[in-house]
């Protein structure tokens, strides 16, 4: 299977894997380091590989059907979202799957919470 990612429920924008991120522009690489919360309540921290996996854990999913979703986090706006810990609704499979962009991911990383809801794509 190919590149694919969520979107996060902060800011919008997919987990990256390193494959993807900027090393030119506007550094995005802590897009990497992920929060994911699973349907069955595990919580995942670590980096995103591009392929459905945080460090060597599989993420629960359903291929984009959109009936058990991950609930899916860039670690920074996990932390500015409270450190949200229950299962409450999965993230949005990423349109350009965490892969095929340009710059619309290109964004410091956010310092408080309403710089994360106003960076959303």
């Amino acid at each position: 299977m190919g590149f694919f990612s969520w979107d996060c429920k902060v800011c919008g924008h997919p987990l990256l894997s390193d494959y993807a991120v900027n090393r030119e522009g506007v550094d995005n690489s802590w897009m990497t380091d992920v929060v994911v919360i699973e349907t069955s309540g595990s919580i995942l921290h670590g980096k995103y590989d591009g392929y459905g996996r945080v460090e060597e854990h599989d993420i629960e999913h359903d291929c984009g059907r959109g009936l058990t979703e991950p609930q899916c986090y860039h670690k920074a706006c996990w932390h500015l979202a409270g450190r949200p810990v229950g299962y409450n609704e999965g993230s949005t499979p990423s349109r350009d799957q965490g892969y095929f962009f340009g710059t619309e991911h290109d964004m410091p990383e956010p310092c408080t919470f309403k710089d994360a809801l106003g960076s959303k794509p």
